[in-house]
């Protein structure tokens, strides 16, 4: 073919490929970190993505995707407002205690997923870092497969320090066959890659009902992007769960706004908009007095710049959920801490062996380790829920 026809055929293509995916290129410039990309990026593909849908041309990308199961979610205008809004305050009702410390739960330790692993380009800590507060923090990119851990000898889950006695069942419940803890386990790709894990042991018990779902990419800095309280008022109506395990954030290092201006990560403005964001969705969890919430907190991560970001944004966590009842946060940061006190991808079982807990990305972990992630917060439950009185024999 002449040079001009092949030039010719290679910009339709690139045209029809623009219009195809127009929505995905609009969601994926919104979710940028706030600034002049973002706004340039914006600006380009919001009126390609309006003539796309008005004369039906995103319609085969959206059948696709409900044909193979994958999410959809149409990009709106509200997407590109700057005024974040505000959180409501939900007065947390008082626990029905029986007596203890309701913020010292066992110390615990573990790392997140990584989206390398599975080709998936929306991990944690990639699409929402700021530039300016997490330059190699978790960009997943692609990857292999998660199951990098497959085949091997599982060792034994390792045992996290305590940092403080474990809290007493505070609730009197005795989960039967016939009327088990219903469980529901939520967050970003960090869940994507324990959820299913964790579901799987939690039901083997024969006691607990559980299900799982997450939101890749998504956090509480970015409700433009994602929800997350309002999937939660949704979830806690449709799901009524007992419990909940919570775990979000690893986007979350990145400019917000406040009050129409954009405050820069860990500013005192930040620090005030996010926890009481943070502080926000633990009371819409608990807003039913006989529900629990286990917060997990950020594993060390492999970029110093990343793990700085993570560890003062698990220290918002710690400190919201020490001012409320029946919220139990859960540091992991030492489940996964390598021989030489930081980040490693393999760490010693119990019983010595080196287990691949980590996946390449430095960020989220492997199967064998949303597996030690999972018993961990299993046995969380187990100290705040008497699991064993109605297990079957």
């Amino acid at each position: 073919m002449a040079a001009a026809k092949v030039l010719a055929a290679g910009a339709v293509g690139l045209v029809l490929a623009m219009v195809l995916n127009s929505q995905q290129l609009l969601r994926e410039a919104q979710q940028k970190p706030f600034g002049a990309e973002r706004d340039a990026a914006v600006a380009i593909w919001s009126p390609v993505e309006g003539a796309s849908s008005a004369v039906g041309l995103h319609l085969p990308r959206l059948w696709a995707d409900q044909a193979l199961g994958r999410s959809v979610s149409d990009p709106g205008s509200a997407a590109d407002d700057l005024v974040a809004p505000a959180p409501e305050t939900v007065a947390a009702e008082p626990a029905d205690t029986a007596g203890g410390d309701a913020t010292s739960p066992g110390v615990v330790v573990a790392s997140e997923p990584d989206p390398a692993a599975t080709g998936d380009d929306s991990a944690d800590g990639s699409a929402g870092a700021d530039p300016a507060s997490s330059s190699d923090g978790a960009d997943g990119g692609s990857g292999g497969a998660a199951g990098t851990d497959q085949g091997q000898q599982q060792p034994s889950t390792p045992t996290a320090d305590t940092a403080a006695s474990e809290p007493p069942t505070t609730v009197p419940w005795f989960p039967t066959p016939e009327d088990p803890l219903r469980l529901h386990v939520l967050g970003d790709s960090m869940v994507r890659f324990f959820g299913d894990t964790m579901v799987s042991l939690a039901n083997d018990t024969g006691v607990i009902d559980a299900t799982t779902e997450h939101e890749l990419s998504s956090g509480l800095s970015r409700p433009d992007f994602y929800d997350w309280p309002a999937r939660l008022v949704e979830v806690m109506a449709s799901e009524d769960p007992d419990a909940v395990v919570l775990m979000i954030g690893g986007n979350d290092a990145q400019s917000i706004v406040v009050d129409g201006q954009i405050a820069r990560p860990f500013s005192d403005a930040w620090i005030g908009e996010y926890s009481a964001r943070v502080g926000h969705a633990m009371d819409l969890v608990t807003t039913d007095p006989d529900r629990l919430l286990i917060w997990v907190g950020q594993p060390i991560m492999e970029s110093p710049d990343y793990d700085e970001n993570m560890r003062r944004i698990s220290e918002v966590y710690a400190a919201e959920a020490a001012e409320r009842d029946r919220v139990w946060y859960v540091d992991i940061r030492d489940l996964f801490r390598g021989p030489n006190g930081g980040f490693s991808r393999y760490v010693a079982a119990q019983d010595g062996q080196l287990a691949d807990v980590r996946l390449t990305d430095g960020v989220h972990l492997s199967t064998l380790g949303g597996r030690w992630l999972s018993e961990l917060l299993l046995g969380e439950l187990g100290a705040l829920v008497d699991l064993a009185s109605g297990a079957p024999s």
